[in-house]
């Protein structure tokens, strides 16, 4: 019975990341909103951590507006080919990172992405998208 019930709070958690990652997908359809909360909150230079789909639409929504000095990914790499986007892997981004905000897309590894920044980032200094567009988590 236990089995069951870890199966069915690993399934609940896999469908409420889903349905965030979603939700801010959506949100973040409204460019001039997303340019709007970042612009608010001070935002003008930022990193972006995550290559995959929430971070490549986060770039494409405000690299024309706000300073985005490069997408992280632990892979150096992005999900989709679009050499436009210039991104780093995480040794090149500890040695030069100069105290800027990250902003992190993935929702499922938020956690242990916010571990593994706290090393060398403020904790005042890494935000998860979720928070931005308004309190997804």
């Amino acid at each position: 019975m236990d089995e069951w019930n870890e199966m069915l709070d690993a399934y609940a958690y896999e469908m409420e990341t889903a349905s965030a990652g979603y939700e801010m997908m959506g949100r973040m359809l409204d460019r001039r909103a997303v340019v709007s909360w970042l612009k608010e909150r001070g935002l003008d230079h930022i990193y972006i951590y995550g290559g995959g789909y929430l971070g490549v639409q986060l770039y494409q929504n405000v690299h024309e507006d706000i300073h985005v000095l490069s997408v992280v990914d632990k892979s150096g790499g992005l999900l989709v080919n679009l050499p436009e986007i210039p991104v780093i892997g995480l040794e090149e981004f500890e040695s030069q990172y100069k105290d800027q905000t990250v902003i992190v897309t993935p929702v499922k590894f938020y956690s242990r992405i916010r571990d593994y920044l706290s090393s060398f980032v403020r904790d005042d200094r890494v935000i998860c998208l979720g928070e931005l567009l308004g309190g997804i988590v």
